[in-house]
């Protein structure tokens, strides 16, 4: 019940996504609840939503989006067996393309950037900025490597959401990365909040009042 009420919720909102790209196109909306569908050309075309069985301990996964022609485009959504989302992935001719979020239990632990190769041609073209010097230069790219790491990722602790690194990245080179260590505030703070959590509370013994006790 869970699995399928999240989702819903996930499907309606890809669904207007949906909707909003056609109609760009000029094209006839997909209408709701049809999913699964295929192009003139055999290509899956509009909503599509696949699952995974559990297999080798392994437990199954649901995700969906949409698909251009056979090409997913846009945010696809990916869930565990228990209907917990992890990963919200933008997608554009069928590669990693822009912004990515992962999850743990309901909390973003990383959000970051791709880019996407063109797989039209054999090469793509990108330009870096050198980290030192600023200077920008042209990098010619084998689109064989499908998408790069290219921009800021962050990670962040699921337990509290602090911002606990951030890397920068351009064409899959890390050239830039910091730490953010706890501070002592943060620290007690955490601690204070944990200690609050039900299952790290004692319970504790509380005599009632000596009148509302009768002895027999």
């Amino acid at each position: 019940m869970r699995i399928a009420k999240t989702i819903c919720l996930l499907i309606l909102a890809a669904a207007s996504v949906a909707v909003h790209a056609q109609s760009k196109q000029q094209a006839t909306p997909y209408p709701k609840g049809d999913i699964n569908k295929k192009d003139a050309n055999g290509k899956p075309n509009g909503m599509w939503l696949h699952t995974t069985a559990p297999r080798m301990g392994e437990g199954g996964t649901t995700e969906f989006g949409v698909y251009e022609h056979g090409n997913k485009a846009g945010l696809w959504y990916k869930l565990d067996g228990e209907g917990q989302l992890y990963a919200a992935e933008t997608y554009r001719n069928n590669v990693l393309d822009g912004e990515v979020k992962y999850y743990e239990n309901g909390r973003v632990t990383c959000i970051g950037y791709y880019r996407g190769l063109n797989p039209k041609y054999s090469h793509d073209t990108i330009y870096v900025t050198d980290p030192v010097s600023h200077k920008e230069t042209k990098r010619i790219i084998p689109t064989e490597r499908s998408t790069l790491k290219h921009g800021t990722w962050r990670f962040y602790d699921a337990d509290n959401g602090r911002l606990i690194r951030e890397e920068e990245y351009q064409i899959d080179e890390l050239v830039y990365h910091k730490d953010y260590p706890m501070s002592k505030a943060d620290s007690l703070l955490y601690l204070k909040r944990e200690s609050k959590m039900p299952h790290n509370r004692k319970k504790q013994y509380a005599p009632p009042p000596a009148k509302q006790v009768t002895y027999n």
